[in-house]
C-alpha cells in the first residue's frame, strides 16, 4: 500500500495536472496505477517515486495514461447523437449558405465519440467542406489509437450496427474506420484546464464534453467551465454526460436544457431562442418515463421466497410506501368464517408520463441554476405520494452525485433499477459505484444488465 503522505502528494499532482478528484474514482484505482508505474520503472520506495513524478514530465504523463478512464463506444447513449443529427440537418444541411458547422469532442478518449459525430454528419448529408470537427484529449496514447482508428467488437454496442458495415472495414484487430471518414476529424493533445486551449480558434457551434465534469474537483470544474464558456459560440450547443454537473454555486455561466431530456444538451440561458423557434423535441424514442413495464426474467432465481435476476448481487432494496401483494391465506376477522379471498393491497398507481417529464425538466432546470437542493426536494416530494417512478429515482441519483452524497446516489439508483430492471442508466451508474469500491463482480453484473437493456431497446 502506498503511504498516505506519498498518496497525498500524488493526488495533489493529479488534481493540478488533470483536475482529478480522487474520491470520484476511488483511492484504490489511483493506488493501483501508482504501483503499476513503480513496478515498470523499477522503483520500490514510494517517496522516491513521488520525487521522480514531480521532476519528470514524462513520468507524470505516463501516470496520467494509466489513471484516465478510456472506456467508450460508438454512439454511446444514442440520444445525444439523435439530437446532433437533427441539429446539423436543420441548422446546416437546410441552410447551405451558413458558415461551416464547428464541433468539438473533449475528452475524445480513443476517438469513438468524434468518429460517431463524423458518421452522423455524413448520414445527414453534410459534406466535409461544410464542417470542422476537432477532438481533444490529455492522453497521448489514446490520441494515437484514435488516429489509427482500429477498434475491437466491444466498441460497437446495441442492436443496430448497420453503420459499422458502411463506415468500417475488417482489420486483423477488429474494424478500421474508413480513411475518408478518418480525414474528417482533427485530433489534438490538450487539457480542458488550460486557459489557453485553442485560444486562436473561432468558437464552436457544438461541444460534446461528456462524462468528464463528474471526475473533477470544484476548482478544476470551474476552470473547465471557463474553457467551455470561452470556446462555445453564443448560441452554441453543449452536450454533457448524464452524471455530469454544470457550474458551481454563484459562479460560471447559466445553462438551460434543450431537446429531449436524455440528450443532456444545453444552451446558455440568456441565448435561448424565443419559444416559437425553440429546438423541437425529437420524436424518437419516447422519454424514460414512458418505458413499457419491465418483463419478468424467464429464469428467475428464488432467494428467501423472492424472485431475483441471477446476474445481480444479493442486495435488498426497500421502497418505503410501496406495498407488496400479500399472498398468505387469512381469516377476515378473529372469529369470522372463511369467505372469498381478500384482494391484495392495490399496487402504487403508475405515474402519469406528462407529470414525470415535467418534474424531470424542472429538476434539470433547477440543478443547472445551481439549485440542486431544490431539485432534490422536488423529487423527494413527488416520491412521498402513492406513485413510484424509476426515472425520478434515477434523476435523484444524478442529483445526489452532483452534491457528493454518494450513499443517497447509490440508494436512488438501486431503487430505479428495482422498479425498472431494464433501466440501463441506473445499472451503469451502479456499475461505476461498484468499480470505485473494487467490487468487480457486482460491477460486471450491472454492466451485463445495462447491455441487455440496451439490446432490448435496440439502442446503440
Amino acid at each position: 500500500m502506498t503511504p498516505p503522505a506519498a498518496m497525498g502528494r500524488i493526488e495533489a499532482l493529479l488534481a493540478a495536472r488533470i483536475g482529478l478528484d480522487t474520491a470520484t474514482v476511488g483511492a484504490n484505482l489511483v493506488s493501483r496505477a501508482v504501483r503499476q508505474r513503480m513496478a515498470e520503472r523499477g522503483v520500490a520506495d514510494a517517496d522516491r517515486y513521488v520525487e521522480l513524478l514531480e521532476r519528470s514530465e514524462e513520468e507524470a504523463q505516463a501516470l496520467v495514461e494509466v489513471v484516465v478512464i478510456p472506456e467508450s463506444w460508438f454512439f454511446r447513449d444514442d440520444a445525444p447523437f439523435r439530437l446532433f443529427r437533427e441539429h446539423a440537418r436543420a441548422g446546416w444541411v437546410a441552410q447551405p449558405g451558413r458558415a461551416p458547422l464547428r464541433a468539438m469532442s473533449i475528452p475524445c478518449a480513443g476517438g469513438e465519440e468524434p468518429y460517431s459525430l463524423a458518421i452522423a454528419m455524413a448520414e445527414v448529408g453534410l459534406p466535409p467542406e461544410r464542417h470542422r470537427l476537432d477532438a481533444v484529449d490529455v492522453s497521448l496514447r489514446r490520441l494515437d489509437a484514435a488516429r489509427e482508428g482500429v477498434y475491437s467488437a466491444n466498441a460497437f454496442r446495441g442492436g443496430d450496427l448497420a453503420y459499422r458495415d458502411r463506415y468500417f472495414r475488417r482489420h486483423p484487430r477488429g474494424f478500421e474506420i474508413d480513411p475518408a471518414l478518418r480525414g474528417r476529424v482533427r485530433f489534438l493533445g490538450g487539457s480542458i484546464l488550460d486557459p489557453a486551449l485553442l485560444k486562436h480558434e473561432p468558437p464552436y457551434d457544438v461541444i460534446f464534453c461528456r462524462n468528464l465534469l463528474i471526475y473533477l474537483g470544484d476548482a478544476a470544474r470551474a476552470a473547465a467551465m471557463a474553457t467551455l464558456d470561452r470556446l462555445l459560440a453564443a448560441d452554441g450547443l453543449l452536450v454533457i454526460g448524464h452524471a455530469d454537473r454544470l457550474g458551481l454555486a454563484g459562479r460560471g455561466p447559466l445553462f438551460a436544457p434543450v431537446g429531449e431530456p436524455r440528450a443532456f444538451a444545453y444552451r446558455r440561458a440568456l441565448s435561448l431562442p424565443a419559444p416559437s423557434r425553440a429546438m423541437p423535441r425529437l420524436p424518437s424514442p419516447p422519454p424514460t418515463s414512458r418505458r413499457p413495464p419491465p418483463k419478468a426474467s424467464p429464469h428467475p432465481t428464488v432467494v428467501g421466497g423472492e424472485s431475483r435476476n441471477p446476474d445481480l448481487p444479493l442486495t435488498k432494496v426497500e421502497l418505503d410506501g410501496v406495498p407488496r401483494p400479500d399472498t398468505r391465506a387469512r381469516w377476515i376477522g378473529p372469529s369470522s368464517p372463511p369467505g372469498p379471498p381478500t384482494a391484495p393491497p392495490a399496487p402504487p398507481s403508475p405515474p402519469a408520463a406528462e407529470e414525470v417529464d415535467s418534474l424531470l425538466a424542472r429538476a434539470t432546470e433547477l440543478a443547472n441554476a445551481n439549485r440542486a437542493d431544490e431539485a432534490i426536494a422536488a423529487c423527494n416530494e413527488y416520491l412521498k405520494g402513492p406513485r413510484r417512478s424509476a426515472a425520478v429515482y434515477a434523476m435523484l441519483g444524478v442529483l445526489y452525485q452532483s452534491i457528493g452524497n454518494r450513499r443517497g446516489a447509490e440508494d436512488s439508483f438501486k431503487k430505479a433499477a428495482y422498479l425498472d430492471p431494464d433501466h440501463d442508466e441506473a445499472h451503469l451508474a451502479l456499475a461505476l459505484i461498484a468499480e470505485r469500491r473494487g467490487e468487480k463482480a457486482e460491477a460486471a453484473a450491472h454492466r451485463r444488465r445495462a447491455e441487455r437493456a440496451r439490446l432490448k431497446k435496440g439502442g446503440a
